[in-house]
């Protein structure tokens, strides 16, 4: 019977791991998105002074 910190440490393992791929994968993911469907740039000046009132 394992004890409960062997089974913790395994869990992580195997958490910590997955964890950062799918970090991984949605960062990829998302740097190809903005390649390929940039966003387009709107100029607000006026925005910016009715901000300093």
């Amino acid at each position: 019977m394992e004890s409960a910190v062997t089974k913790a440490i395994k869990m992580m393992g195997i958490a910590l791991p997955t964890m950062f791929a799918v970090i991984a994968i949605f960062y990829v993911a998302t740097k190809l998105l903005h390649r390929a469907l940039p966003a387009p740039v709107e100029e607000d000046d006026e925005d910016d002074e009715d901000d300093e009132e």
